[in-house]
């Protein structure tokens, strides 16, 4: 049986918050929204440290948390940190799709080996 959801949001209180974050953070930066998108666009570092934090989020999810006796024993809580684990790693994926086709600043094809 699926678990219900103990906090859900919106589309649109998702997207609120969101660009509520994006305004704080240029701001804390000293830049605009437009700014600090073009520095962290896919194909540049700051797009790179984002894939790369998915990856590590994802791993200790996936390694440390979900392999944890306490987790394991208890089947909602597995399959909660099996969800966080596998939107982890979708996330993970949908970065990499774009960063390593270098849509920014066409950085991703010189820091190519």
């Amino acid at each position: 049986m699926p678990l219900k959801p103990a906090v859900t949001y919106t589309p649109e209180e998702v997207e609120k918050t969101r660009l509520e974050q994006l305004t704080a953070a240029a701001e804390e930066r000293e830049t605009t929204p437009e700014e600090l998108a073009a520095d962290f666009a896919p194909g540049t570092f700051g797009c790179h440290e984002a894939l790369q934090m998915a990856s590590v989020f994802n791993d200790s999810v996936e390694r440390h948390l979900a392999e944890h006796p306490s987790i394991l024993t208890n089947p909602e809580w597995y399959a909660l940190a099996h969800e966080a684990g596998l939107a982890l790693w979708n996330l993970y994926q949908a970065i990499g799709g774009e960063h390593l086709r270098g849509d920014g600043d066409g950085q991703a094809e010189e820091s190519a080996p």
